[in-house]
């Protein structure tokens, strides 16, 4: 589901698309914020927005992602760092349209916008969204409001009482208006089948609901499609085509279907067209029947399996085992029994947790089609996997535990260069969940994956203390996540360390 919100600036379309993100959980894409975040790095930089060439070089080099502060308000960062305040100034505000109108520089952000839309529903708001962006998009709105309302609306949003100053916003404006209308490279204009709304007198609420209707409308539209005699070969399948829904509104007129044009049938909502998405989502004691008892044989078995060959015990477990709540739990990462024995450990104490794992293992149709099974969220790795992080956070707010190797790999030798990955912190900050440090010692030395022949010994984990945000003693949200990467890893290796000393020879 995509849903594009289009229209001058100051007509309320961030606003919106935030209420709309809140309340059908979809992805908030601010398009905006993108190109504002370009004409802050260019500012930054010192290079003339009016030098197209140099500015497209900004825009191809600067990394733009959304995340989350603790209210649940929408921040943006620039190359790691947040700049949400920053962007929202006045200066700002003069020249994003000298660099939205390079061509180079949109050409950059559409591609960032749509990557980051791949696999997610989306409600993106902007200039261009339902023409350029996401012209597939099943709900289009253009949205706007007199200019003398949205220059009002604005001042308030500022704190602005100074007339005169209200005055100046209302100026440029009506600037950005002209501007944005008659560029050359997707000038400001509704897609023709966009619904139109006039917001100037009505209240965000009345907006909302309005929009919902339409998201509806078009959901039901896609539930109520039928099959045809197109339909693909078996094995092969093709995005449906879907007709816009048919608003309560009357839209702009819009284009009739060619007469042999057929639609394919799409999934409904609550059958999603990847058949493992519901056990991402879902809660793992509400899986079905067969699932669950697919889960607990292969617990038992692998249980069973592992205590003989590798006696393992966690120590200190009550810090896991008694928390309230979900946990991000934290490991170094030596074997491929690591994820297999702690799970099993939690699952005993009557909790459940769900491991992070690459979704290279994906290409693998049956281990997809398993690891979805028994609770496992695939993560791309490399990338702003938004989805995995958003799966996580509502895992660890139901009360589950999320298992992450920070890492990233198995780590067969101390001397093994080590990246480590840091989306952990940012997947409990999102939660607001402690993250819990848990070491390993003696799964090197002969289980799966590790660099020594399969063979029996004994293996000792160790849980650390919960680590809370608030302690860090550090404040705004980039830092903290930070500092939590920090502490929490420190806490694993030192946890790897004394147990290496409790139990002379294990690695």
């Amino acid at each position: 589901m995509k849903v594009a919100i289009d229209g001058p600036a100051g007509s309320g379309k961030s606003t919106i698309a935030h209420e709309l993100a809140r309340r059908c959980d979809l992805m908030l894409l601010d398009t905006g914020a993108m190109y504002r975040s370009v004409t802050l790095a260019c500012h930054e930089q010192g290079v003339d927005v009016h030098d197209a060439d140099a500015v497209a070089r900004v825009a191809q080099e600067v990394r733009i992602c959304f995340g989350t502060d603790k209210d649940g308000a929408q921040t943006v960062f620039l190359n790691d760092r947040d700049v949400t305040a920053s962007i929202r100034t006045p200066g700002i505000d003069a020249d994003v349209s000298a660099v939205a109108a390079v061509p180079a520089v949109r050409e950059a952000m559409v591609a960032q916008q749509r990557s980051l839309a791949q696999d997610n529903d989306v409600v993106a708001e902007g200039r261009d969204i339902g023409t350029v962006v996401f012209p597939d998009a099943e709900v289009k709105v253009f949205l706007t409001a007199d200019p003398a309302a949205r220059a009002h609306r604005r001042a308030l949003q500022r704190n602005i009482e100074d007339p005169t100053q209200e005055q100046e916003i209302l100026k440029d404006l009506k600037r950005r208006d002209q501007a944005d209308s008659t560029r050359e490279v997707a000038p400001l204009r509704p897609a023709e089948d966009a619904v139109h709304i006039d917001s100037s007198s009505m209240t965000i609420e009345e907006e909302v609901q309005q929009i919902m209707a339409l998201i509806s409308q078009a959901r039901q539209a896609a539930a109520n499609q039928t099959p045809t005699s197109d339909a693909p070969d078996a094995g092969e399948k093709e995005p449906a085509k879907k007709e816009p829904a048919k608003p309560s509104a009357t839209p702009s007129p819009k284009p009739k279907p060619k007469p042999e044009a057929k639609e394919q049938p799409e999934a409904k909502d609550d059958e999603p067209e990847d058949p493992d998405d519901r056990f991402y989502d879902e809660e793992m004691r509400k899986f079905p029947l067969r699932h669950r008892a697919l889960y607990v044989a292969t617990l038992i078995i692998c249980g069973a399996l592992s205590k003989l060959l590798w006696p393992w015990k966690l120590e200190n477990g009550e810090e896991l085992w008694n928390a309230e709540g979900g946990r991000m739990v934290i490991m170094n990462h030596v074997s491929m029994i690591d994820p297999v024995i702690i799970v099993i450990s939690d699952w005993a104490h009557g909790r459940r947790m769900r491991p992070v794992y690459k979704s290279e293992f994906d290409k693998i149709k049956i281990a997809k089609w398993y690891f979805a099974r028994i609770g496992a969220i695939p993560v791309k790795r490399g990338t702003a996997d938004i989805k995995a992080v958003r799966r996580a956070q509502r895992a660890m707010q139901r009360g589950e535990d999320i298992l992450v190797f920070p890492e990233g790999t198995r780590v067969y030798s101390d001397d093994q260069e080590v990246t480590i990955h840091a989306g952990f912190a940012l997947m409990a900050q999102l939660a607001k969940v402690p993250v819990l440090p848990v070491a390993i010692v003696g799964a090197r030395d002969g289980a799966p994956g590790g660099n020594k022949p399969l063979r029996p010994h004994r293996i000792f984990m160790r849980a650390g203390k919960s680590i809370t945000f608030d302690e860090l003693g550090v404040k705004g949200r980039k830092k903290q996540a930070e500092a939590m990467e920090k502490a929490g890893m420190e806490q694993v290796y030192a946890l790897r360390d004394e147990l290496r000393k409790d139990h002379p020879g294990k690695m």
